[in-house]
Formats: C-alpha cells, sequence, structure tokens
C-alpha cells in the first residue's frame, strides 16, 4: 500500500494546479465521512492515542506519550482518509470533464 504524504503525491490530483488540488481535495475529502473505513480510522487514531498516554503515563510522561500516539494514529487515519477519497476521485474527475 502506498504511502501519500502530500495530495500533490496522490496520483489522481497530481496533474491539477495548487489552487484546483485543494479546492477539489475539500470536496472529496468531505465525502470521505460517509464510509466506515474513515470512522474506523479516526476511532483507530483515539484509540492509539490513548495507548500511547498509558504507556507514557508509566514512563512518567503522559503528554508525550500521548503526543506520540496521536501523531501515530493521526498518520493512520489521514492514511485511510486518503484510501476512500480516492475511491471517489474517477466519478469526480469524470463528470468535472464532462
Amino acid at each position: 500500500m502506498p504511502i501519500y504524504w502530500t495530495l500533490k503525491s496522490i496520483p489522481e490530483l497530481s496533474d491539477l494546479s495548487p489552487a484546483e488540488r485543494n479546492q477539489f481535495w475539500a470536496r472529496i475529502s468531505r465525502n470521505s465521512f460517509r464510509h466506515w473505513q474513515t470512522w474506523l480510522g479516526l476511532l483507530g487514531c483515539g484509540l492509539i492515542a490513548a495507548a500511547g498516554e498509558v504507556l507514557g503515563r508509566q514512563l512518567g510522561h503522559p503528554y508525550i506519550g500521548a503526543a506520540i500516539g496521536g501523531g501515530i494514529g493521526g498518520f493512520i487515519y489521514s492514511q485511510s482518509v486518503v484510501y476512500v477519497a480516492r475511491m471517489h476521485c474517477l466519478h469526480v474527475l469524470a463528470a468535472k470533464s464532462a
């Protein structure tokens, strides 16, 4: 599974200008909340942040643990949003060109 760090690294968006890319992403990413994969990624983000806080508490630094867990969980969440959004990109781009 490829990892997408920026919007430009998403193949369906790479040919668009930065303004078009941001506008298109805003439109597509809102629709991703209609799918269970996005909600599962968001739940995973919270659970990993909580696990980081618990581990950090055992080491004497709960906030640092929560921040690290939240960062890891946020990355997983962002990748789930990209996965769902890519499923719909082709349909929206086809409608735009028609």
